[in-house]
């Protein structure tokens, strides 16, 4: 018994050694040419470009962020090989509309529904790193400025410490951002449908022409439009001139800033004439108009003020232009008047014409005589989503960090025009130092151009007889 088991486990191992060896044989054996393609192909695989997230819900993030995204995307480096992946984030599809008709807008608010549909998902946060400095389109409205006379006190603290006005006629003089005013007219704190913000600055002055626009808008607010009444902000200085704070405008009384905010039904006390503050009209990305706070009452205020034949401008936020352009009804000639600019959120900006009997007042430039809700108004909305861009689902490489540039010296009392000397000092003896040597500086500046444009060669006569071509002047 014992023989017998032994042999019967020997068999069985050979029978299990023979099964093992014709499997082997039998086996094909994989081709080294098989694997190096499968090898080649995972090295070819590795190399390739990762591909970027799925964009479905790229629709989700804004009409005007796409471009600017895909800007971004476009000059993304290659990812490194122990970089992670990013998750793209979990949005529900949201169509962006192309146009203001293949999108009907709330009834509340037509202009929402283009750059932030109801539905839409929350947002993340934008990321926190520097981008690139912008420059603002084309349609700005804004002066630039050479930098001020060193040795010269700067033209805002002269002007900015005078409390009354100059005892002169009533003239603008000057450019909207370089010039002052002379016979000054203050706006009343208080009146029958407005009242004036901000009383420590002492800018509730300006001309009398304005000041009697600003009465009569609150006046035909409350009458006609429902308007409860307006808030009043800045209009100029007493003698207007370059504001210790603030605008770079508003310097020849032919401005003013009206809160959105509508005037509550009692008197405001002083301490909360300095403290309320004025509610902004944006939604949280700062692209589109909130719709818990704008109504019908503030496209029909804005519209009044354009409609007045002597206001030459009403800016507001790009978004309010926006909003505008898509509620608007009938005639929209009016439109044409209110023009976007920064930071007109939580008011707009009122501006006249030059009146008659300022013959130094420096008109601007007639606006377009379009409705302004086409290419410029996209050109903001681009600008506007470079500076505040939306969430960015591909990883950047750090930008490069411009050098900061130098400010410039503020304006000094000899860059603006000389009548604003005389304006400054009269009944003010405490700036005749600073105008003397205003003067001065200017005098020799003055002296100086004149030598130099005397050292120009004129042209040699032409030689007698000879063939003179008239030139005549391009209209």
């Amino acid at each position: 018994m014992r023989v017998a088991s032994i042999f019967s486990q020997a068999g069985l191992a050979v029978i299990a050694a023979g099964l093992v060896v014709a499997t082997i044989a039998g086996a094909e054996p994989a081709s080294p040419s098989a694997d190096q393609s499968i090898a080649e192909g995972e090295l070819a695989k590795a190399a390739e470009p990762v591909a970027p997230p799925a964009t479905d819900g790229l629709s989700t993030l804004g009409r005007w962020a796409a471009p600017f995204l895909a800007s971004r995307a476009a000059t993304t480096a290659t990812p490194t090989p122990d970089a992670v992946a990013p998750q793209p984030v979990a949005m529900e599809p949201v169509a962006a509309p192309t146009d203001a008709a293949a999108a009907p807008a709330p009834a509340s608010n037509p202009a929402v529904a283009k750059y932030a549909p109801a539905d839409a998902p929350e947002e993340v946060a934008p990321s926190a790193a520097p981008v690139a400095p912008v420059t603002a389109p084309a349609v700005a409205e804004a002066e630039t400025s050479t930098g001020g006379t060193p040795g010269l006190k700067p033209a805002k603290v002269l002007f900015g410490g005078v409390k009354e006005p100059a005892p002169l006629a009533a003239r603008a003089i000057g450019t909207y951002a370089r010039g002052c005013l002379s016979g000054g007219q203050a706006l009343p704190v208080d009146g029958p449908a407005w009242q004036a913000m901000r009383l420590s600055r002492n800018r509730n002055w300006g001309h009398p022409k304005l000041v009697a626009l600003v009465q009569k808008l609150a006046a035909d607010g409350k009458a006609k439009d429902g308007w409860p009444g307006l808030l009043v902000g800045d209009l100029a200085q007493p003698r207007g001139g370059p504001m210790l704070t603030g605008h770079a405008s508003h310097q020849i009384g032919l401005d003013a800033d009206i809160w959105l905010t509508p005037m509550p039904g009692r008197t405001l006390t002083n301490q909360e004439r300095e403290t309320l503050e004025a509610t902004s009209m944006l939604s949280e990305d700062g692209l589109a108009i909130s719709r818990d706070n704008w109504t019908d009452g503030h496209l029909k205020i804005i519209k009044r003020a354009a409609s007045y034949p002597e206001v030459e401008r009403v800016l507001v936020h790009p978004a309010i232009k926006q909003v505008l352009c898509v509620q608007a009804s009938g005639d929209r000639q009016w439109l044409t008047k209110v023009r976007p600019y920064w930071g007109h959120h939580y008011h707009f900006h009122v501006r006249i014409g030059c009146p008659p009997g300022s013959a130094n007042c420096t008109p601007q430039k007639p606006v377009p005589g379009d409705d302004g809700c086409g290419k410029e108004l996209e050109d903001w909305f681009t600008l506007l989503a470079k500076i505040k861009p939306e969430p960015e689902p591909l990883p950047i490489p750090p930008p490069v960090t411009a050098a900061k540039p130098k400010e410039k010296p503020p304006i000094t009392l000899d860059q603006l025009p000389s009548e604003c000397r005389v304006v400054l000092a009269t009944g003010n003896p405490t700036a005749a130092r600073d105008v003397a040597a205003a003067a001065k500086v200017a005098a020799k500046a003055s002296e100086a151009a004149s030598k130099s444009a005397a050292k120009v060669e004129p042209k040699a006569p032409a030689a007698a007889g000879a063939k003179v071509e008239k030139k005549t002047a391009t209209p």
